[in-house]
C-alpha cells in the first residue's frame, strides 16, 4: 500500500523539479496546495483517471484478453506465451499482469480520493461541480468493483492515505459491495440531470451508466460467493430505471455495433458506456492505442503493398461450444457447416483469416476450434489509421463497456429468479430477435436447391434479388461438379427500405449477355443450360443455346462449350417469430437459456468468465467442457485446439480469484492470500 501513496503522489505531482534547491513550498510542481483550483483542474484530474482505464494494464489489454481468454466460448491458442501472459491458468502471485490490475485500480482511486478530498476548493457552477463529484464517487465505486471482482477481500481506502499508511486491513468482500453501492448511489443522485443526451457521448459516465452498472454489481452480488439473493430484486429495480428511461435501445443490426466501435462512431443508444481510447470525447485523455482486435481479432499481417490490411495476431480461436450454440438451418444442405438465422455466429466466429504478407490472402476457416473471434475486427477502423504505407497506427477502438442487450438479460435474469420465466421471456426475446436480424422487419431465413445443376468446376456466384428489400448475400458450395448447398451469408441490409416482404429471386451463377468479353474457364448460364469459355471472346447478340459440344466462335463471338444443367434455388423469407425462445421453460430451463443467451450475444466481452464464477459453478463446468471438448475434437494437433484445450484442463477451485500480488503482500502485512495461492 505504500507504494500505491508513492504513485498516486506522482501520479498528481507531474512535474517535479524546483527553482531554488532550499525553498520550502516549491512553485513550479503541481501539489494540493497549488492545484485543485479551479473548474479545469479539477475536470483535467478526472479525465485522467478517465484515461487511464484504457491503460494496457487495464481495459486496453489485461482486462479484456489476459485472464478471461480461456473459458467454455474462447480458448487460448498460444503455448508458453499463454503460461505468460495468464491465458493457461498455470499463473501464480508474482506475475506482472496479476498486479498490474490491483496496482492502477488503486492508482486511479487514490487519485479520485484526493480529487474528492478538494472539490469542494474552487468556486465554480455547482451543478458542474456535481457532475464531476458524481463521476468520481462512480468511477471509485466501478474501481472497486474491478478490485473485488478479481481478487475478493480488499483493502478499502477512501481518503488519500500518509505515506506512513502501510499496513491497511482488507475489508470482507460483502463491505467492498456496500461501499461500491454507496459510492454508486450517490452518484446517480448528483448525475439525475446528466443523461447521455445532455453529454452528447458515451465515453463519459451519465445518469444511465451508473444504474446500468449499479445493475451489474447487484448481480454479481447476488451471485456466488456472496449468494444475497435478496439482490435480484435490485437489479430488477435498476435495470428497470435504464429501460424505462426511454434514452437506450438495441442496434437493428449486430455487426453495426462493433463496426461504429471500429470507426470512432458514437452509438449511445446500444452502448450505455464506453471506455474512450484515441478519438475519444473532447477532454478525456486519449491513448497511443489499445490491443483491441488484435489478440482477440481475426489474424492479419500489415503490408505495404496492400493499403487494406492490419495488424492482428489473433491469440485466441473460439470454441465448438460457442459456434454450435448458435441455431442453423435443419434444411439447410451447405456444408461443412449449415448457414444460420442468428447473425451473431458469423459475426463472432469468423470464418476467415488473411495469411502471407505479398499478397495477403484470404483463407477459408470451417473448423470452429480454429475460428479466430470476430467481434472487434481491425479491417474496419479507417484506413489512415490501420495501414500508412505498411506502417499500423493506434487502433482506436473504444472499449464497450456495459450494452443495453447486456440491461435486458440481465433484467430477463432477475426476473426469472425473483417471480419465474413468464414476464422474463419479453426481455431476452428483445436480443433475440435483433439477433435473427427481424427486430424492424422480415428477412430472408432460408435457401432451398430446387435443382443442383451439373458441370460446375468453380462455385457459382448467388444473387438474390426482388422481395422489396436488399443486402441479402449467399455463396455456392459444390460437391462432385454440382451445387450442394447454398450457404446464406446475410439475410439482410437490416436497415430502413431493406426489409423483405415477399420471398426474393435467387439466380446461382451469371447469365449470358451480349456485347461482353469472357476469359476462358468462366461459366455462364443461359435458358436453363450451363456453359464453360473455352475460347476467350467478347458475346455477340447470338446466345449459347445447345446442349452438346461447343459453340462457333464466329456466331457467339467467345466459344461456349456445354457443361450441364445450370442449377435453381428459391428463397424463403421469415414470419417474425423465428427468433422467440422456447415457450414454456421452468426456471432452471430459463436460467440456462440465459446462460447460452449471454454467451452467444457477449463473447469476448470479458464477462463469461465472471458470469460463471457467479452462477457457482465455474470449476465443475469448465471440467465438464474439458470433457465435452476432448470427445469432440479440441486436442487434435492439426484441427483442434490443444493448448487451450491443456488451459481448461489446468483450472482448479483457487482460479476463482486471483492471488492477491506478491509486492503488496509483502508491502502491507494485514493482507491475506486467497485460498490456494
Amino acid at each position: 500500500m505504500k507504494r500505491i501513496s508513492i504513485l498516486a503522489c506522482l501520479a498528481i505531482a507531474g512535474l517535479t523539479s524546483c527553482k531554488k534547491f532550499l525553498d520550502t513550498k516549491p512553485t513550479d510542481f503541481y501539489s494540493t496546495d497549488n492545484y485543485y483550483n479551479t473548474e479545469a483542474q479539477l475536470q483535467q484530474a478526472l479525465n485522467g483517471v478517465y484515461g487511464d482505464l484504457m491503460r494496457p494494464e487495464l481495459y486496453a489489454q489485461v482486462m479484456g484478453f489476459n485472464f478471461v481468454s480461456t473459458t467454455d466460448e474462447v480458448m487460448s491458442n498460444r503455448t508458453t506465451d499463454g503460461d505468460a501472459r495468464g491465458l493457461r491458468y498455470n499463473y501464480d502471485a508474482s506475475l506482472v499482469y496479476v498486479s498490474s490490475i490491483w496496482r492502477y485500480a488503486y492508482v486511479g482511486i487514490n487519485n479520485i480520493n484526493t480529487l474528492l478530498d478538494n472539490i469542494n476548493k474552487p468556486a465554480m457552477d455547482e451543478n458542474r461541480r456535481n457532475i464531476i463529484k458524481g463521476q468520481a464517487l462512480f468511477l471509485r465505486g466501478f474501481l472497486y468493483f474491478i478490485l473485488t471482482s478479481n481478487y475478493g477481500d480488499v483493502p478499502v481506502v477512501l481518503k488519500t492515505p500518509a505515506i506512513s499508511d502501510v499496513n491497511i486491513p482488507q475489508a470482507k468482500q460483502a463491505d467492498v459491495y456496500a461501499q461500491i453501492e454507496k459510492d454508486m448511489k450517490e452518484a446517480e443522485t448528483l448525475l439525475k440531470d446528466y443523461t447521455v443526451t445532455q453529454a452528447k457521448f458515451n465515453d463519459v459516465v451519465t445518469l444511465t451508466a451508473v444504474q446500468a452498472m449499479l445493475a451489474r454489481v447487484y448481480l454479481y452480488w447476488a451471485g456466488y460467493p456472496q449468494n444475497n439473493t435478496a439482490k435480484y430484486q435490485d437489479v430488477i429495480t435498476y435495470t428497470d430505471k435504464v429501460i424505462n428511461s426511454g434514452l437506450h435501445a438495441l442496434n437493428p443490426d449486430y455487426r453495426q455495433i462493433f463496426i461504429n466501435l471500429a470507426q470512432d462512431r458514437y452509438d449511445v443508444k446500444e452502448n450505455i458506456w464506453e471506455l474512450g481510447s484515441l478519438g475519444a470525447a473532447a477532454g478525456v485523455v486519449n491513448k497511443s492505442g489499445n490491443d483491441i482486435g488484435n489478440f482477440v481479432g481475426i489474424q492479419s499481417a500489415l503490408t505495404a503493398n496492400d493499403t487494406s490490411s492490419y495488424n492482428s495476431a489473433a491469440w485466441v480461436w473460439v470454441t465448438k461450444k460457442l459456434f454450435d450454440a448458435y441455431e442453423v438451418d435443419p434444411a439447410n444442405t451447405a456444408t461443412p457447416n449449415k448457414s444460420s438465422l442468428d447473425i451473431r455466429r458469423d459475426w463472432n466466429c469468423a470464418n476467415y483469416i488473411y495469411s502471407g504478407t505479398s499478397p495477403r490472402v484470404k483463407t477459408a476457416r470451417t473448423n470452429p476450434w480454429q475460428m479466430c473471434a470476430g467481434k472487434f475486427r481491425r479491417e474496419y477502423v479507417p484506413q489512415s489509421i490501420r495501414n500508412t504505407n505498411g506502417t499500423g497506427g493506434t487502433y482506436n477502438i473504444n472499449w464497450p463497456m456495459i450494452r443495453y442487450s447486456d440491461v435486458l438479460l440481465m433484467r430477463a435474469e432477475a426476473e426469472n429468479f425473483v417471480n419465474g420465466p413468464g414476464n422474463a421471456y419479453t426481455y431476452i426475446n428483445q436480443v433475440r430477435r435483433r439477433a435473427y436480424g427481424i427486430m424492424n422487419g422480415n428477412v430472408v431465413k432460408s435457401i432451398t436447391i430446387t435443382n443442383p445443376g451439373s458441370g460446375y468446376t468453380t462455385a457459382p456466384t448467388v444473387t438474390i434479388t426482388g422481395g422489396g428489400g436488399s443486402g441479402a448475400t449467399a455463396n455456392a458450395v459444390i460437391t462432385s461438379n454440382a451445387v450442394s448447398g447454398i450457404y446464406l451469408s446475410s439475410p439482410g441490409a437490416l436497415t430502413p427500405g431493406s426489409y423483405y416482404s415477399s420471398a426474393p429471386v435467387v439466380v446461382i451463377g451469371t447469365f449470358w449477355a451480349p456485347g461482353i468479353t469472357y476469359t476462358a474457364g468462366m461459366q455462364i448460364t443461359n435458358g436453363g443450360n450451363l456453359y464453360t469459355v473455352t475460347t476467350a471472346g467478347t458475346s455477340t447478340n447470338t446466345p449459347p443455346t445447345h446442349t452438346s459440344g461447343a459453340s462457333s466462335a464466329g456466331v457467339t463471338g467467345a466459344v461456349f462449350t456445354y457443361a450441364g444443367k445450370a442449377a435453381t434455388a428459391t428463397a424463403a423469407i421469415t414470419v417474425g417469430n423465428e427468433s422467440d425462445l422456447t415457450p414454456g421453460l421452468d426456471k432452471a430451463g430459463f436460467l440456462q437459456a440465459i446462460k447460452d443467451e449471454r454467451m452467444r450475444e457477449l463473447c469476448f466481452e470479458a464477462l463469461r468468465k465472471a458470469d460463471l464464477i457467479r452462477w457457482g459453478n465455474f470449476v465443475a463446468d469448465m471440467q465438464n467442457f474439458a470433457v465435452w471438448a476432448t470427445a469432440n475434437g479440441a486436442g487434435v494437433t492439426a484441427t483442434g485446439n490443444p493448448n487451450g484445450l491443456q488451459g481448461i484442463r489446468n483450472i482448479m477451485q483457487r482460479h476463482v480469484l486471483l492471488p492477491k500480488p506478491t509486492y503488496e503482500l509483502n508491502l502491507n502485512r494485514l493482507l491475506t492470500q486467497n485460498e490456494g495461492w
